[in-house]
């Protein structure tokens, strides 16, 4: 039976077992070097940046600004702890996946990780600001959680024996939760110094994100339809049903602890707690922007950043 929306009730993790298992792309369950087996190759991506204003029912969003403009896949965006920059994932010349930044006020690019033939993906910055959590593809194809320095003190896995991991969100500073590949994909939680993951939900989608102001964590409960936004408490391994996605959507990103966003073709959804369903808040089909995907919220909840394929 489907979940009902904004049902006062908390289930244990363990009801979180669906029926249906999750089905890896043909090709990707066995992992060729370098290449993560969470998703099939992505075509030309690119990331834009859009202004934020106002909060909650009156959040509005600017106009997009391109900030890769290459062909190629340029993905998965994360906002520094300051918000000055954007963290992305890009593939060049030399077909390896690496981390790149980018300077919003300079306008500049800069590759951050240099770890040919492996691979890195979905960076996301430590609480200290410090260091880069990423999803590395490792030379035998292993693909693991580890933490990046950013002044070049050596590289550290963080779950050694907890593989594939696909993406990854901290609720707290020492708690994590791990979308790992599986049939069915499973959501392990860990804490920090432990080296040890459990198993706390199945079929989950890859959109992880801490929830702003609190010490949970969101998810997106797959296995039957329609996709279900979720709240997780790692205190009590119990989920609570939030809202269900737009058909084909499963990128979320919050603007603040009661705003949701949502990508859904060209254009941009809110949904807010105690509201019915999501509300467009833009639209960017004339400006040539398709499936837009992968979205992150800077700090200060004055900046978005997505993925988008554009008009060529």
């Amino acid at each position: 039976m489907p979940l009902l929306l904004h049902l006062p009730v908390r289930r244990p993790a363990a009801a979180l077992v669906c029926s249906a298992a999750v089905v890896l792309h043909p090709g990707l369950v066995h992992a060729q070097p370098g290449i993560p087996r969470t998703s099939p190759p992505a075509p030309s991506s690119e990331v834009f940046l859009v202004p934020l204003a106002g909060q909650g029912a009156t959040l509005a969003a600017g106009t997009p600004r391109n900030i890769t403009n290459r062909p190629g896949y340029d993905n998965q965006p994360a906002f520094s702890r300051d918000g000055r920059r954007v963290y992305y994932t890009s593939t060049r010349d030399d077909a390896q996946a690496d981390i790149y930044r980018f300077d919003i006020a300079a306008n500049t690019t800069v590759r951050v990780t240099t770890t040919a033939p492996e691979s890195e993906y979905s960076a996301f910055p430590t609480a200290d600001g410090r260091a880069l959590t990423v999803i590395r593809v490792e030379r035998d194809s292993t693909q693991r959680l580890w933490r990046t320095p950013l002044d070049g003190a050596p590289d550290q896995v963080l779950f050694a024996d907890t593989k594939p991991v696909g993406y990854f969100a901290q609720p707290t500073d020492s708690t994590w939760v791990l979308f790992v590949l599986g049939s069915p994909v499973t959501m392990q939680m860990g804490h920090h110094g432990t080296g040890r993951t459990e198993v706390v939900g199945r079929n989950i989608g890859r959109s992880l994100h801490r929830i702003p102001g609190t010490s949970h964590a969101s998810v997106v409960q797959k296995g039957t339809a329609p996709w279900q936004v979720m709240d997780f408490d790692p205190a009590t391994r119990t989920f609570t049903p939030l809202v269900t996605l737009p058909s084909g959507s499963e990128d979320v990103a919050w603007s603040d602890g009661n705003t949701l966003l949502v990508g859904s073709g060209s254009k941009l959804l809110r949904w807010t707690r105690g509201s019915s369903g999501w509300t467009e808040i833009a639209d960017y089909s004339s400006a040539g922007l398709r499936n837009i995907t992968r979205l992150a919220v800077n700090p200060d909840a004055t900046m978005l950043a997505f993925v988008a394929d554009p008009a060529r």
